[in-house]
């Protein structure tokens, strides 16, 4: 593959085009795939060198981040759960890096829309097959989209689907989307990660990977690594007519160290690493065998503070800590300045109009003592601030501290691996630090976790005008109506909300400068049918 990749490239640079790729897809059901010759000799061998099973493949990229926790796709709650199963399978509509909704990328290559906006016609592509030789059909997308607004399935995102009423299937190429009310965010609701295709026949969506996408599960080792094969019936083609994916297999190899991450790729033991620690950046860019890709994003670590108990239940309290706080310190002291600093709500600049551009909170540590005073706190008072090992973490937690210290804030660091922090923390603490990856949807944020009740509602706030303001603003179509909407949550959450959000970090990836066709996306997870490799 990497020769013809070569000598594709060689052709048409000839006649001046750029070769065009595209892609976002996945692999598929173990119990079905017949490991190639060499696997078990390989298998013998995964104690030793991560990366020993693919040193003399060039055309397989090697990768590493964090291990899955969930392979269903419909519970999957990280980066690194959505990297696990991009890879196989597709979303009926791909939303690329511009947040644009692409056909040439969807199981969908087009759809209409009525004219009230409640009913969304998709129209399928035919030849789509499964990984065990299944057509995908109408059913399938049915069932997928059926199973995350099932509340008895008990998906996170169930709330963002309720308000379609119905799914129909005219045809085994044709989806109708009955909607109560009016969305604009619809295409792109489909898009988040939980709404990858599955198919309809399939009974355990944890150990069972049969999808339409673009690389086949061969192997996983919990723990280890995922070992994935090119599906050899991908339907989808490059603009040269070029069956995709290009790469001939992807080991994700699983690391729960950044700095083993790094070194693997300095090291040549693995040609891609997803999330790059802002503190590395500057290092690797001026490693000549290395490049460094960056997008503006939405990724953000608040630091968040339940309202239903403790000292944060008083806005004075959540008021001074916010006032208390210096965020471009620590936007510079933990990520690099890679990123802007945030104004104590989800929503940052990459999102363009909707996002409320006012001056950066001016720290103020007086008042912040006077507001905690009239708080009943005059001599401060103690926090126990649960945060993940992960980086930049740990360098906001202790940065934060630091601060909060000079307004008489005392905090006591509690460091836990990720796993632990999102399995047994992340929605019972008082105060945490969370990373909120980038979504589509601006909206999402608002409706998982700050409207009273939210699936993932880690601060327990109520406020019933940000409840008003979700629910208006997910079916309001004018756009000049619907900003405002998005406006007034954020001063509502600059007001009262229960976060602090010290900075906005950009998506930074990094790869062995052999590896091209790398596109940077507002996801954490990038477009991996067009990755190849160089000669």
């Amino acid at each position: 593959m990497r020769k013809k990749i070569s000598s594709i490239l060689a052709v048409l640079l000839t006649v001046g085009v750029l070769l065009s790729a595209c892609g976002t897809g996945s692999g598929s059901g173990q119990q079905t795939m017949n490991p190639p010759a060499g696997e078990e000799a390989g298998a013998a061998a995964q104690d030793q060198d991560p990366a020993a099973e693919s040193e003399d493949k060039e055309d397989i990229l090697r990768m590493a981040y964090y291990a899955p926790i969930m392979m269903d796709p419909a519970f999957g709650g990280n980066n690194a759960d959505d990297n696990a199963t991009v890879l196989i399978y597709d979303f009926l509509v791909y939303i690329d890096e511009n947040f644009e909704a692409d056909p040439k990328r969807s199981l969908a290559e087009s759809w209409t829309v009525n004219e009230d906006g409640t009913e969304w016609t998709f129209n399928l592509r035919k030849g789509v097959k499964f990984h065990d030789g299944k057509e995908l059909t109408s059913r399938d997308v049915k069932f997928s989209i059926d199973r995350l607004r099932d509340p008895e399935v008990g998906s996170p995102v169930v709330d963002m689907f309720a308000t379609v009423s119905d799914i129909t299937t005219p045809d085994d190429y044709t989806v109708v989307f009955t909607l109560t009310e009016q969305n604009p965010d619809f295409l792109a609701t489909l898009y988040v990660y939980q709404a990858k295709i599955v198919d309809a026949d399939n009974t355990d969506f944890n150990n069972n990977w049969n999808g339409t996408g673009p690389f086949i599960v061969e192997r996983y080792v919990p723990e280890d690594r995922l070992v994935y094969k090119r599906n050899p019936n991908y339907w989808m083609y490059d603009d040269q007519g070029v069956q995709l994916p290009y790469l001939d297999g992807i080991e994700y190899l699983f690391m729960a160290d950044q700095s083993a991450q790094l070194e693997a790729l300095r090291g040549n033991q693995v040609d891609y690493v997803l999330a790059l620690p802002a503190e590395f950046v500057a290092g690797l860019e001026q490693n000549p065998d290395i490049t460094v890709y960056r997008k503006a994003a939405n990724y953000h670590y608040p630091i968040r503070m339940r309202t239903d108990r403790g000292p944060a239940q008083d806005n004075k309290v959540r008021q001074a800590l916010k006032l208390g706080t210096d965020r471009k310190a620590i936007l510079d002291g933990a990520i690099g300045g890679i990123g802007v600093t945030g104004r104590d709500t989800p929503i940052g600049p990459a999102y363009g109009e909707i996002y409320l551009d006012v001056p950066e909170p001016a720290r103020d540590v007086e008042k912040a003592k006077e507001l905690l005073a009239e708080a009943g706190y005059p001599d401060g008072f103690d926090i126990t601030l649960h945060t993940q090992q992960t980086s930049p973490v740990p360098a906001i937690a202790t940065i934060w501290k630091e601060q909060m210290a000079e307004i008489g804030v005392n905090v006591d660091i509690q460091l836990v691996p990720s796993e632990v922090y999102y399995a047994d923390m992340w929605l019972e603490v008082d105060f945490g630090i969370t990373d909120w990856g980038p979504r589509p949807i601006p909206l999402a944020y608002v409706s998982l976790a700050y409207t009273t009740g939210g699936s993932w509602s880690e601060t327990k706030w109520s406020n019933a005008r940000i409840d008003e303001l979700e629910a208006a603003a997910a079916v309001e179509m004018d756009t000049e109506k619907r900003t405002q909407m998005f406006h007034e949550m954020q001063e509502i959450f600059m007001e009262e909300g229960p976060i602090i959000t010290p900075f906005f970090i950009d998506n930074v990836y990094a790869a062995r400068s052999n590896v091209k066709g790398i596109v940077p996306h507002f996801g954490m997870t990038l477009d991996f049918r067009s990755f190849y490799f160089e000669e």
